[in-house]
């Protein structure tokens, strides 16, 4: 009895030990499938930011003849400002008027977006900015290059789950590398290749080691369909670039071909 009594105690601990760990993921029984809260978090912003970074890259160029234009997204909880300037080249690097599908050989794009987002359990209030530049579309084209990069500063992001209620102030730049869409885009929806890299610094409020700043290192790989490869410090997950506003857009990442 004593030694019955004895290996319940030690199972009741190791299962508060488990319980009190920063650790979650899809299949709590199996150690490999656990992923810390503070990644699963980092994750999430960097999923929203991605699916923004692949619509960007969707510009009609024709939308507008050079200069600045801001628009609100009204489909969004809280309205999303955005603000653009586009600047056209020909092959030989002369600034164009507006852009001209058969000359335009690139285009050059400052944007910023601020407002609010939210997907399921979390929410964030904030400004991203993107300095990018568009290559590879003079003549007939079949592709586009896309090279630049993009940061966010001092973004509050607030997480409310079944692993309690968790705030950050996150700050991030990135750097976008050889992304390459097809043309028609109806027929490429999704980029054929190259990666997003984000460094994002994650200052802890309140933590349970109290305030805190942590560093993640994101770099995302495209593979011309809907779910692109994420990596955050050696942990592998899914981002469905199809996801829709308000849901969850990434998962672990899967041992076979990701189904749609």
């Amino acid at each position: 009895m004593e030694q019955l009594l004895k290996s319940v105690a030690v199972t009741i601990g190791v299962f508060m030990l488990v319980s009190c760990s920063d650790t979650v993921g899809p299949d709590s029984n199996a150690a490999d499938s656990q992923i810390s809260t503070l990644t699963l978090d980092v994750a999430m912003v960097s999923a929203d930011e991605l699916i923004e970074d692949v619509a960007e890259l969707e510009l009609d160029f024709a939308d507008v003849i050079g200069g600045v234009f801001a628009e609100v997204d009204a489909g969004s909880a809280e309205p999303i400002k955005r603000s653009r300037t586009k600047t056209f080249y020909d092959a030989d690097g002369n600034e164009q008027f507006g852009f001209n599908k058969l000359t335009t050989a690139s285009v050059h794009i400052l944007s910023e977006v601020s407002g609010e987002w939210a997907r399921g359990n979390w929410s964030k209030s904030g400004s991203r900015n993107r300095d990018i530049t568009i290559t590879g579309l003079e003549g007939e084209e079949t592709s586009r290059t896309v090279n630049g990069t993009g940061s966010s500063a001092r973004s509050k992001s607030h997480y409310s789950d079944e692993n309690g209620s968790r705030s950050y102030e996150m700050s991030s730049t990135s750097v976008i590398t050889n992304v390459i869409r097809g043309v028609p885009r109806k027929d490429n929806p999704y980029p054929l290749s190259g990666t997003i890299t984000r460094n994002i610094t994650v200052e802890i409020v309140n933590g349970k080691n109290g305030d805190e700043t942590r560093t993640k290192n994101v770099v995302v790989t495209f593979n011309g369909t809907q779910f692109a490869s994420m990596t955050i410090d050696g942990e592998e997950l899914e981002v469905d670039l199809s996801a829709r506003k308000g849901k969850h857009p990434f998962r672990k990442k899967s041992k076979g071909p990701p189904s749609s």
